[in-house]
């Protein structure tokens, strides 16, 4: 059982550092690391979705497949 109160805490420390990753982008950069691209008014195909802002309200598009 003492297992069990040192994995806890390990488990905590590494979901609050894959956290970080979930965030929306907020920029050109990262919307390109996170695998989108910048589009200038709406995600252009039917698949692609916003999924958080490149720069002054401009959406990050991305793929996602249903």
């Amino acid at each position: 059982m003492k297992i069990f109160s040192l994995f806890f805490p390990v488990f905590l420390l590494m979901l609050q550092g894959t956290l970080g990753f979930m965030r929306a982008p907020n920029n050109d950069v990262q919307c390109k690391q996170a695998g989108g691209t910048c589009s200038t008014d709406l995600c252009p195909l039917p698949n692609m979705r916003p999924f958080g802002r490149c720069q002054q309200g401009v959406p990050c598009c991305r793929a996602v497949y249903d």
